[in-house]
């Protein structure tokens, strides 16, 4: 099973990471090379009709391969490194790094290609229908993500490891509070971060190379929304007293509660967030929702058989057996 796993991580390196790098530095060289023999400025804007309406600076291409290219497929597989390091696995690790990888064929291709039609031309305004640039980086691709699939093994994600926890007896009346703040990792903040400033930087260079300004708005109003949702799903305050589980972000909202009378049964648990919830943050899995902030100890709940609560937290074992005894204290005290 290590062995497995090892090698796991070894092609998950190579493709979603050394093999993306190598395609967008192909990419970038080749647009350096045939820069010198295209016109000024370029075109980097289509029409619904394949007619360029857009232009800017030639340099705007291997800008733009290098941060999208080379940027997007890195920001993908680095978020997946540390969970492979740690033993997890899954077909998710698999899917982000064909992800890797077919992303920066389609960018590094798409980008390369049209630069590379307009090489010979006066005027950039005479360049030919930009659809089978188009046609050709899908089908690339989608031909590296299914290479990059194939090239990695199958491993199955561990099930989850429950953590002891000394049992909490509470005496009739007697209150109890148990309070967390917990909050995304360093690397998963930073990922956050760098995906969302690739979004903004995209949005300005669409602005600057005068891109259709509905094309900019969008941009720009994904980058607004990925602002707020990043400033409302960073860290969350966790609470654990008579009415339940409260998982409420700092800012107030979004709120979770899972009330006393639906906890079934409480326990602290391991949690891999790439492998068992394909990511970070708020999450939902056939039969699981859970607010996970990073891999390590959790709390979940059983909300009858099929649906489960988790959030990923410090000191779980101890919300947990208080959750349990809260829990044990309401039912027995409803059935007096």
């Amino acid at each position: 099973m290590a062995a497995d796993r090892s090698r796991a991580l070894s092609r998950f390196v190579l493709v979603g990471v050394v093999l993306p790098v190598v395609l967008a530095v192909v990419a970038v060289v080749t647009q350096l090379v045939v820069l010198p023999r295209v016109p000024d400025p370029v075109a980097v804007h289509w029409s619904a009709q394949g007619v360029a309406d857009g232009f800017a600076s030639p340099w705007l291409y291997p800008v733009m391969t290098l941060l999208l290219a080379g940027g997007l497929p890195l920001l993908l597989s680095l978020a997946s490194l540390p969970g492979l390091r740690r033993g997890h696995g899954g077909p998710t690790y698999r899917f982000m790094g064909a992800t890797s990888l077919g992303l920066a064929a389609f960018l590094g291709v798409m980008l390369t290609w049209l630069l590379v039609m307009q090489v010979g031309l006066a005027d950039a305004s005479d360049v030919e229908a930009v659809w089978p640039a188009i046609i050709g980086a899908v089908l690339a691709g989608a031909g590296a993500g299914v290479a990059g699939w194939f090239l990695q093994p199958h491993v199955d994600q561990p099930a989850p490891t429950t953590l002891p926890a000394t049992p909490i007896t509470l005496r009739p009346g007697e209150r109890a509070v148990w309070m967390r703040t917990t909050s995304l990792g360093r690397g998963a903040t930073a990922a956050i971060a760098l995906g969302t400033l690739l979004v903004a930087i995209t949005a300005v260079a669409a602005y600057l190379s005068g891109a259709e300004a509905g094309l900019v708005w969008i941009l720009a109003g994904v980058t607004v929304i990925l602002v707020v949702l990043s400033a409302t799903t960073v860290a969350f305050h966790v609470r654990v007293d008579e009415s339940g589980l409260e998982v409420r972000s700092v800012l107030g909202l979004p709120r979770f509660r899972v009330p006393l009378g639906e906890v079934a049964r409480a326990a602290a648990v391991e949690v891999a967030p790439m492998g068992e919830f394909g990511g970070w943050g708020i999450r939902l899995v056939p039969g699981r929702f859970g607010i996970v902030m990073r891999a390590g100890e959790a709390i979940e709940v059983w909300r009858g058989e099929k649906r489960r609560f988790v959030v990923s937290v410090d000191d779980a074992a101890t919300g947990a057996a208080l959750l349990e005894a809260l829990a044990a204290r309401s039912r027995t005290t409803a059935a007096r």
